[in-house]
């Protein structure tokens, strides 16, 4: 028996001396779960073995009050002769029982006679008296069991008793036993069972589990269960279940095993635990412990000792339940009316006590009172807080209560408004339309406060006459002789870069009046004006290197989502890919800690990006429609021009036309065009018309993009290439002296640092102006540029440019040799999984992008998938139908950009599952 050595070792020290003469008991104590009838079963197989007399019997609360129950167990069976067997049945006689009740004779009778039956055994051989429960030991036969042992002497009588102390007032009357009769007697043996510890939950799951891993799995059985056998096997129950019966378990589950265990525990418990586990299960927080004496209403010196019980029995730790499950167990054991009850006193308590928002608001929905007129108060407060600690979603659920709860509408306008910022994390869409209502109340005054979310979402959405007067109406508010609030500062200044035609003005005259006091904490405005004048101006390395790091360590908030995304977009723009990929991987992954979807859908949007400019154009494409699947096109905005932008390109590059004419179908908002993200989406939709043979259209299109820059005073930066792809369209038209004059003057422009990828691209356009034999010269260095920029898909089309020079001048060397790279590299442009590069991040961290890019569902099928699970097990793993597995992979392999388990199990970086030992000895 795992970690219960030494008290075997005690029965049989304890046994060997009263063989030899004398009496001995032991008390095996533990709460419900620690072993002792398994102990008391494998002693006695022992001590049977030993040549001893075994006497077994076990208490029960029913049977507590039957006169001498334990002894007719002890007794029963052929223990004695025929002749002692009569005598015995004689004492035990019903009629005889009912006076030894009352009559002192009859009493001393059946006591003298029951021991002497067995004292006579004892001097047979040694007498193993086992009774297991015996807290529930009826009054009779514990007189009896204290006359025994005072006859005793040196009888060779061994007494075990299994006692569970964890039911404090089921039978009060016993600890006299105990305590009074056998506490301080020498013959006595206190062993005290404790669960079983770490070290040995492994050793009694070892061959239970897949072998990797298995140390993990077994600190986790022991979190879950504190060691607590019953709760144990039922957990281990389960997990071989959920993996379908065949073979160790690859991970822990719970399930209806697991919670008939616990349900078991609690029925063990006297009703006062009982009642301090469900208020532990209602409060959830160790800060609620102070007053569970006036929720439960009991002394605090019982609640302790309750507390002390459900930990030794594993149900709690630390002041709280172990597993949501137990919980959920602990308060379907009393009514609902009782749950409704406790959940009400705890409001009150936590509202006395000075409780957290949140927590006062999950227990006001759990207590049903939402007709309390503070019930909306309550919810709205805490949903705030859960929007202040990045749980989005449970604060929609408590708004749309709030909503609902608030028939006079009195806080309908502030209820909208949070709406809107938790929409602005998860569901856009739900929110959204309540944007007239929110703009009318902000502008009557009915709306005040310094949140910025409305006219940044009113822009996004192309508002821009609303944001224009929500935007006023926060300067007006302003007092005399102050200055603007640093968030309405830092939304002005980020709205000037996103409709530069109607608010750079308004920002310069906002700089040139008073400046906003900033406080130490405002790092999303000084990221902002950090990253501002550069983005479209362009970053050098060293100013991007200077960036103060304590900027990138600020948790992801509304406020500093915009500034974080135009950091990256700066990054982007300065050529460092590899650290905006770093710096968007880590946002990616606290958006999904932030249960925000839609802000998630943003950097996987800068991932592909990222991924186009590298060359790779497979994972572009899926990125970025893996981002429109996050967050659909009508949802984004302006800014949907981002992820169509990247999709059309790298749809057009890699020569599927029809996938990119849809991409080109979508329906964008007009408002669009007045941004520079709807330039870079004229840019794309020109050069894939330019792709098509219709290099005439486009121009229109980058003519556009050079007319609305110079407009907007913006006819200097050099972050959108038009030049280039106007070289481009002139070329495919024959043009090539006006592509030459475009091509130089946009090289000039750059200039020789930075922009590789332009400025490599723009001199093989170049190149293909000139003549045949001037132009391998040119398109040498246009490699050379483009190896350094890590565009795959440039450089291979400049190698292929110098080959096809190379050939049509009839050197058939260096033709074959730029020929064998060329082949190479568009292999790795049209993979959609990422390539391995010298020097870069290993592709599972380009994969993690990926993976963040999936809804929560598709992670968890895409996990299960991966280690092997056919979908039929997937399904009753995560409770799905078989067909929503099916459409989930479906998805799953297209973000992923692969085709079949074995890839999927690559791409994640999963060893595919090794044969069960059976099959490979079947199969040798």
């Amino acid at each position: 028996m795992i970690e219960r050595e030494s008290e075997l070792a005690e029965l049989a020290a304890a046994f060997a001396e009263s063989a030899a003469g004398g009496v001995r008991v032991v008390v095996l104590q533990g709460v419900v779960g620690t072993g002792k009838t398994a102990l008391l079963e494998e002693f006695g197989v022992r001590a049977r073995e030993a040549g001893a007399r075994l006497l077994r019997a076990s208490g029960a609360p029913t049977e507590s009050s039957l006169s001498l129950g334990i002894v007719r167990q002890l007794l029963a069976g052929e223990v004695f002769d025929r002749e002692e067997a009569a005598t015995v049945r004689g004492l035990l006689d019903h009629q005889l029982l009912a006076d030894a009740a009352c009559d002192g004779v009859s009493r001393f009778r059946v006591l003298d006679g029951l021991a002497s039956a067995v004292l006579g055994l004892a001097g047979q051989s040694t007498v193993v008296i086992a009774i297991d429960d015996t807290q529930y030991l009826d009054a009779f036969s514990q007189d009896w069991l204290i006359y025994l042992l005072r006859r005793a002497g040196c009888a060779r009588l061994l007494v075990v008793f299994g006692w569970r102390d964890d039911d404090i007032e089921m039978s009060p009357d016993n600890s006299r036993l105990l305590c009074a009769e056998l506490y301080q007697q020498a013959y006595l043996r206190r062993l005290l069972l404790a669960p079983l510890s770490s070290g040995g939950v492994a050793r009694l799951m070892a061959g239970r589990l897949s072998e990797s891993g298995s140390a993990e799995l077994a600190a986790q059985a022991h979190r879950l269960t504190g060691g607590n056998l019953l709760l144990l096997h039922a957990l281990l129950e389960d997990s071989r279940a959920a993996a379908g019966g065949d073979g160790p378990s690859a991970e822990l589950s719970t399930g209806p095993e697991f919670e008939r265990a616990v349900q078991l525990v609690l029925a063990r418990c006297d009703p006062v635990t009982l009642r301090v586990a469900g208020a532990v299960s209602v409060v959830g927080e160790l800060s609620g412990f102070a007053y569970l004496d006036r929720l439960v209403g009991v002394p605090s010196d019982r609640v302790a000792v309750a507390l002390q019980v459900l930990t030794r029995t594993g149900l709690v730790e630390a002041g709280r339940m172990r597993h949501p499950v137990m919980a959920h167990v602990v308060l379907n054991a009393f009514s609902a009316a009782d749950r409704s009850e406790l959940s009400r006193r705890a409001v009150d308590l936590l509202r006395a006590c000075g409780a957290d928002s949140l927590t006062i608001a999950e227990h006001f929905v759990a207590s049903g009172r939402l007709d309390d007129p503070s019930a909306v108060l309550n919810l709205v407060e805490g949903a705030k807080q859960a929007l202040k600690e990045g749980h989005a979603r449970r604060a929609t659920e408590l708004l749309r209560l709030a909503y609902q709860v608030d028939t006079g509408g009195r806080r309908r306008v502030e209820i909208l408004a949070l709406l809107l910022r938790a929409g602005w994390r998860e569901d856009l869409r739900a929110s959204v339309g309540h944007l007239p209502e929110l703009t009318e109340a902000m502008l009557s005054g009915r709306l005040r406060g310094r949140d910025t979310t409305l006219p940044v979402i009113m822009l996004l959405q192309g508002r821009v006459e609303d944001a224009c007067s929500v935007l006023s109406r926060l300067a007006a508010d302003v007092p005399p002789g102050s200055g603007p609030s640093w968030e309405s500062e830092m939304v002005r200044m980020w709205l000037a870069d996103v409709y530069p035609g109607i608010f750079r003005r308004v920002a310069c005259e906002s700089r040139e009046s008073v400046m906003p006091v900033v406080p130490p904490g405002a790092f999303g405005y000084r990221l902002l004006k950090h990253f501002q004048g550069s983005h479209y101006a362009g970053a050098s390395a060293e100013g991007l290197v200077r960036t103060d790091e304590a900027l990138w360590q600020q948790p992801l908030t509304e406020i500093n989502l915009l500034p974080l995304i135009l950091a990256l977009r700066t990054m982007v723009y300065a050529e460092r890919l590899e650290e905006a990929e770093q710096r968007c991987r880590e946002l990616m992954q606290a958006s999904l800690d932030l249960q925000a979807p839609t802000w998630r859908a943003l950097f996987c949007s800068i991932a592909a990006d990222i991924a186009l400019r590298r060359g790779s154009l497979g994972v572009a494409a899926s990125r970025a429609s893996a981002a429109l699947e996050l967050l659909p096109v009508a949802d984004w905005g302006v800014l949907a021009a981002e992820p169509l932008s990247t999709l059309l390109t790298a749809q057009t590059l890699q020569g599927k036309h029809e996938e990119a004419a849809r991409t080109l179908a979508l329906r964008v908002p007009d408002v669009m065009f007045e941004t520079p993200f709807g330039l870079s989406y004229l840019l794309a939709r020109g050069r894939h018309y330019v792709e098509r043979g219709l290099a005439q259209v486009a121009l229109d299109d980058f003519q556009a993009v050079a007319d609305l820059l110079d407009q907007w005073g913006m006819a200097q930066s050099e972050t959108l290439s038009w030049r280039t792809e106007m070289a481009a369209a002139h070329l495919q038209l024959g043009n090539h002296e006006t592509a030459a004059r475009f091509a130089r003057e946009q090289l000039r422009r750059i200039g020789t640092d930075g922009h590789l990828r332009v400025r490599g691209r723009t001199m093989r356009l170049l190149a293909a102006t000139r003549d045949l034999h001037r132009r391998p010269p040119m398109l040498r260095e246009a490699v050379d540029v483009l190896h350094r920029s890590g565009d795959k898909f440039e450089l291979a089309s400049a190698l292929a440019a110098l080959h096809d020079a190379y050939t049509r001048l009839g050197d058939a060397g260096r033709a074959r040799s730029v020929a064998r790279k060329t082949n190479s590299i568009r292999q790795a442009c049209f993979a959609e999984q990422p390539a391995r590069r010298v020097g870069a991040p290993d592709v599972l961290e380009e994969t993690e992008v990926d993976m963040l890019a999936l809804s929560d569902a598709e992670r968890r099928v895409a996990k299960a998938a991966a280690k092997g699970l056919t979908n039929r097990e997937i399904a009753g793993k995560l409770y799905l139908t078989t067909s929503t597995v099916e459409q989930h992979l479906t998805r799953i392999y297209r973000k992923l950009g692969v085709s079949s388990r074995v890839q999927l199990q690559s791409r994640l970086g999963v060893q595919p599952p090794s044969p069960h030992p059976a099959l490979q000895d079947a199969s040798a």
